[in-house]
């Protein structure tokens, strides 16, 4: 497998480069062109870009990898408000009035199916109404829904506490102990070392 996670943005915003000769992208939250450099040196071929949420530090560089590589950028369906709300999406706070339309929108279940690999999308709202993970095998990409150690935020604009620790405890927590768990931020974990901290 091809698996590259390049940090990205004033915020340090994990985006992950994930496939074989196929790859998705996941959340390119900024710096578009140090994620297109990846994919052009490593002879990969990006099929979409999938977003875990829809805050500005995680699609600031969707407009340009869409545009250079001709990809459908996809999120949760309960996103759509989030992504076209400067206040929802947090890009006025960097003095920006920043709008993301999606070209199409997934719900919990939903199965993307690549030539080597796929993703399963599990929808965890909490840190944002439609925030989601992504699952392959034993890999999960947590997006700002569970760290090392932590959780995301719950008080941001539509945020909710009592949402993000069921979808971790009843969504997150029953995956084997083995998943390994790629957050938005920071380092990886496992759901074994998580399960210590709820």
């Amino acid at each position: 497998m091809f698996f590259k996670c390049i940090e990205v943005g004033d915020v340090v915003t994990n985006c992950y480069v994930f496939g074989k000769k196929e790859v998705v992208i996941i959340d390119p939250g900024d710096d578009a062109t140090k994620i297109e450099n990846i994919i052009v040196e490593n002879d990969l071929i990006p099929r979409a870009i999938l977003l875990t949420h829809g805050h500005f530090d995680h699609f600031l560089g969707c407009c340009y990898l869409k545009q250079r590589f001709k990809l459908p950028v996809y999120a949760h369906r309960e996103e759509k408000e989030v992504l076209l709300n400067p206040v929802y999406n947090l890009s006025y706070l960097i003095g920006s009035e920043i709008k993301m339309i999606c070209d199409g929108y997934f719900e919990d279940g939903d199965v993307f199916e690549f030539t080597d690999f796929s993703l399963k999308v599990l929808h965890t709202p909490g840190h944002t109404p439609g925030s989601s993970c992504f699952l392959s095998d034993n890999i999960l990409f947590s997006g700002d829904t569970l760290f090392k150690d932590s959780y995301g935020r719950a008080d941001l604009p539509l945020g909710n506490q009592d949402m993000i620790y069921k979808s971790i405890k009843e969504k997150l927590l029953t995956l084997p102990r083995n998943t390994k768990v790629y957050p938005g931020h920071g380092v990886p974990t496992t759901i074994s070392d998580e399960l210590k901290n709820f």
